[in-house]
């Protein structure tokens, strides 16, 4: 397994896990057998067939594989978008969905999804605002997500739908350390905006979820971040990750930002209890 740099990578075993899914992107091409390279096609095919606007000019991931790391990446240019200050994302998935004529006609394009065990994946982040690297889950079933085929977000009444392993905001990166959001959407309590005392953007860090009925534990570095004890998700989930740059709640994009931006993830890697 390759080891860039800075924290190294926690071995493939697992004492009391069976390790379900792992890609260590040790070969020059992104294995499809484990990702889909865009983001949420299936909801934006859907908008568009209903005429709702999509925030994405281009939701397909532009992104290199370098030395054995996945480098999600923005330029200037790619993902295409009007201008370089002009929303966009760079993202992969493990599943994927296609509507029929109706939201009750639909097919799911499942590469891998589980339901509780431990998530993991060692990155490196970016810095700047209007910038977030980020890596969660969310219910395989395109009518249990958080938001409505239609594009409308659901609220607390929906109940637990998504687990935000880490969104790190490229703005909350210093010298002297992070702040990085850890979600369980939607929740009353399973929020938290935890600081680190590291720069995640300086060095390759291992960040970490384990997943059980009624309580989720985040680590950083194998270093207790936070834990929530309550509601989780009923259903199986699947993998997102991804480099979004937009104006909005993660800050405002500078206009002078310099390019490439890259999410630099060395493996991703999933266990379940024995």
């Amino acid at each position: 397994m390759h080891q860039p740099d800075d924290r190294p990578a926690t071995p493939l075993e697992k004492n009391g896990w069976k390790l379900t899914f792992y890609d260590g992107f040790d070969r020059p091409q992104l294995n499809d057998m484990y990702w889909f390279p865009a983001y949420r096609s299936g909801r934006k095919d859907y908008f568009k067939r209903i005429g709702v606007p999509s925030r994405w000019e281009d939701h397909n991931a532009h992104y290199v594989i370098e030395d054995s790391v996945l480098k999600l990446r923005l330029s200037e240019t790619l993902p295409f978008r009007a201008n370089k200050s002009t929303p966009c994302v760079s993202c992969l998935t493990t599943s994927d969905h296609r509507f029929g004529a109706t939201t009750r006609e639909c097919q799911v394009l499942e590469k891998f999804s589980q339901k509780y065990g431990w998530f993991e994946m060692r990155a490196r982040c970016p810095r700047g605002s209007g910038l977030m690297s980020a890596f969660w889950l969310h219910q395989v079933d395109p009518l249990k997500q958080e938001y409505t085929p239609e594009g409308e977000r659901k609220s607390l009444e929906a109940g637990a739908l998504e687990i935000d392993i880490f969104e790190q905001q490229g703005r909350y990166i210093t010298d002297t350390g992070s702040k990085v959001d850890l979600n369980i959407h939607f929740t009353e309590t399973g929020h938290y905006q935890h600081p680190v005392p590291v720069d995640v953007s300086t060095g390759f860090h291992v960040w970490a979820m384990e997943w059980e009925e009624g309580r989720i534990r985040w680590y950083l570095d194998g270093e207790l971040m936070e834990m929530y004890e309550g509601p989780t998700p009923q259903e199986k989930m699947f993998i997102l990750i991804a480099l979004f740059q937009y104006s909005g709640w993660i800050g405002e994009v500078d206009p002078n930002l310099i390019y490439p931006k890259d999410f630099e993830i060395d493996y991703v890697k999933v266990y379940a209890k024995v």
